[in-house]
């Protein structure tokens, strides 16, 4: 048997992390970002002007409340402190 790798896309909500499944179970993957938005949006996740996605766990409730969303756990942060911003400095 021969094996390939395959390049795709999945649909990641930006405050938690939680990928996009297949209505079957599964991750859903997708050719093209554009692709992966459209679906998205059938499953009701918003697309927010700054090209986050955002699931339908409640995550809008909090935006609409509190101005933004708190990146979940399996959102990328960073933390600058006083010795690491390189414009601390300045």
């Amino acid at each position: 048997m021969a094996l390939k790798t395959v390049t795709c896309l999945a649909a990641a909500c930006d405050a938690c992390g939680q990928v996009l499944e297949n209505p079957d179970g599964g991750e859903a993957h997708f050719d093209t970002e554009q692709q992966a938005r459209e679906v998205a949006a059938t499953y009701e996740w918003e697309l927010l002007e700054d090209g986050r996605l955002i699931c339908t766990e409640g995550h809008l409730e909090l935006l609409e409340e509190h101005g933004r969303i708190q990146p979940g756990p399996g959102a990328m942060t960073f933390t600058f402190t006083f010795d690491t911003d390189p414009e601390a400095g300045l």
